[in-house]
């Protein structure tokens, strides 16, 4: 792969982790509950983390290594799966934001997922498994906020 094409990968790796930002930090806006705004805020910094890995294998492709879960394999709970998909408006509350958030990063996953599997073997398709690892993680940590903060409460 030329070095054009990876780099217009990874830059669009990143682009997806900024939106991630921007919407995590509107959630943080909209969370009424500490705990979930010290939630938020991790996810956030996790971000920030993922788009700086990025931008570091943009310039050093040895830093793959740097990308992905480290603690196993994740599960995906399917808890917001058979949710409906609706739109997100500024005005949302936060069990709205948590499935957008939610579903959004499972379809961040299943895109890289593909991208992986059609890249197998190549180097390219070891970054986009590695960056579906980390969005399934997202999408795991976001179902479990939601069956703590929703699920609980109704």
């Amino acid at each position: 792969m030329s070095e054009l094409n990876w780099k217009t990968i990874i830059e669009a790796a990143v682009k997806v982790e900024e939106q991630s930002i921007a919407l995590y930090t509107m959630a943080l806006e909209n969370a009424k509950y500490p705990s979930s705004k010290v939630f938020l805020k991790q996810l956030v910094e996790e971000e920030r983390g993922h788009k700086s890995k990025l931008e570091a294998i943009m310039n050093d492709q040895t830093k793959i290594s740097e990308l992905g879960s480290h603690g196993g394999a994740v599960q995906d709970l399917k808890i917001v799966d058979m949710l409906q998909d609706t739109p997100l408006s500024k005005d949302a509350d936060y069990e709205a934001i948590l499935v957008y958030a939610a579903k959004r990063e499972k379809s961040t996953y299943d895109y890289y997922k593909t991208l992986a599997l059609g890249l197998k073997g190549t180097k390219m398709g070891e970054v986009f498994s590695k960056l579906a690892q980390e969005e399934l993680s997202h999408k795991n940590k976001l179902e479990k906020e939601y069956d703590d903060c929703v699920l609980t409460e109704n």
